[in-house]
């Protein structure tokens, strides 16, 4: 399997723990949605966390990379996206009210209007372990238009227990959602298989 994963000044918060579990289900690569015109061949795509939102401007004028990941996507292509990933994946990024196009994969808006911390750790129970990871964006998603094409959506609980409304999106082979996730222990391939299980359809 090779792995391609976003990495430049806008998407640069990866555990390298993580990283090395990536690499040992197959091959690593890197590339960047700000200077690259696409992305390159893979058997996985993933977007990790970052700062979209102080990129905005170069990553809508990057064309090429963005219809490259909304062709992979609609082509059944697996992607995982995490925080600023999934900000990327959306329709576009708001910031002081001027809108910035992104992917356009997840049909809703991104927003840095009335921006607020949202922090915490986060775990999905299993039957003998946990999923675990945390929370940490200022940006909110709207979805203003309920879509169908959005399958799955997932409560999350917080370090006491309790249940948070950090949601989980599964559209086609693409899961996104605002949570750092923490994989090294588990396994990538275990990890994916877990939280696709943990998903409670819509």
């Amino acid at each position: 399997m090779k792995i391609a994963i976003a990495k430049d000044e806008a998407f640069n918060f990866i555990y390298r723990a993580n990283v090395d579990a990536m690499k040992a289900c197959g091959e690593v690569c890197y590339f960047s949605p700000l200077a690259d015109q696409e992305i390159p061949a893979c058997d996985f795509l993933y977007l990790p966390g970052g700062y979209p939102e102080l990129f905005a401007e170069a990553l809508a004028k990057n064309k090429s990379m963005k219809e490259s990941i909304r062709y992979y996507a609609e082509k059944e292509g697996a992607i995982f996206a995490e925080c600023g990933g999934m900000m990327y994946l959306t329709k576009c990024i708001e910031i002081n009210g001027e809108l910035y196009p992104m992917c356009d994969v997840l049909p809703f808006k991104s927003t840095m209007k009335d921006a607020h911390l949202h922090l915490g750790y986060r775990i999905i129970p299993l039957d003998k372990n946990s999923l675990k990871g945390h929370e940490f964006h200022y940006s909110e998603i709207e979805e203003s238009v309920p879509s169908p094409t959005v399958l799955a959506t997932q409560n999350q609980l917080s370090a006491k227990g309790k249940s948070v409304q950090t949601t989980i999106y599964q559209y086609k082979n693409v899961m996104a959602g605002y949570t750092h996730w923490y994989w090294a222990e588990c396994g990538f391939e275990s990890f994916l298989s877990h939280l696709k299980s943990s998903i409670k359809h819509a």
